[in-house]
């Protein structure tokens, strides 16, 4: 990675902080303002966070965006959910239980340990 990535990189961290921090959003040339660069960086590092998927920018008035941050959320393994052949129970579970004394989800565990003995 060469300097002016590195460079690049730590703006764009700070630039998403600053753009977190303004959950309506913030105008661009606010933003530049307050990251204390110049609009050509600007555009930029906000370049680099809209192709990271971690922003987006809206149409404003004239030549201008509204930056507003985009919450990502963690793509979550279904395998997680199995023991063996066996899905977790409290996944479709409706019952009310107290955790530590239930039966369904004690024996998904024992089959989970079984699984990985195998």
């Amino acid at each position: 990675m060469t300097s002016s990535t590195d460079e690049l990189v730590q703006k764009a961290e700070q630039a998403l902080a600053l753009i977190k921090s303004h959950p309506d959003g913030i105008v661009q040339s606010e933003l530049w303002k307050e990251l204390g660069t110049d609009s050509r960086t600007c555009s930029r590092i906000l370049k680099y966070l809209e192709d990271e998927g971690k922003i987006a920018r809206q149409a404003f008035k004239g030549n201008t965006y509204i930056v507003k941050w985009v919450k990502t959320q963690k793509k979550i393994d279904p395998m997680l959910f199995m023991a063996g052949e066996a899905l977790l129970p409290c996944v479709a579970c409706t019952e009310e239980c107290d955790v530590p004394s239930c039966k369904m989800l004690e024996d998904w565990i024992y089959e989970l340990v079984f699984a990985e003995m195998e």
